[in-house]
């Protein structure tokens, strides 16, 4: 791997890193919220109540808070990467590399997927996506 292509491979790596890092965040959050609603909140048929519903509702709005500031927070990140990244992409003179990059890294399809869809054989996908890091990382 060149270091245009290992530059290229980080960076647009990392936009997916941040977008499955921000997909459990939301899971997480929309979990908390449940729990905060009073659907999975305390239990009373236990023999001791360890806290009362305030407290376990603070607890919950607080740590509600700061996930969404979090999200918030890598939202901005991976859109500003993603802005970027998009801007390359759209001076690249190969059709078919901005395709393989924008499938692959942007939509999160595997190389197999990307390949079937390109009507291509899996290894030339691959192929095809090394060039295109490989244009991608001359331009940033």
């Amino acid at each position: 791997m060149t270091d245009n292509q290992a530059r290229a491979s980080s960076y647009l790596s990392s936009i997916r890193n941040i977008e499955k890092r921000l997909n459990n965040k939301r899971l997480e959050l929309e979990a908390l919220r449940y729990k905060a609603s009073g659907a999975g909140a305390i239990r009373y048929d236990k023999d001791r109540v360890q806290s009362t519903p305030e407290d376990f509702l603070v607890k919950a709005m607080g740590d509600i808070i700061q996930i969404e500031k979090q999200i918030e927070k890598e939202e901005r990140e991976v859109e500003k990467k993603k802005g970027r990244a998009y801007s390359i992409v759209r001076k690249m003179d190969k059709a078919e590399h901005r395709i393989i990059i924008e499938w692959y890294y942007f939509n999160g399809l595997s190389m197999i997927d990307a390949a079937t869809r390109m009507n291509i054989a899996e290894r030339t996908a691959y192929y095809l996506r090394d060039d295109a890091l490989e244009g991608f990382g001359k331009l940033m």
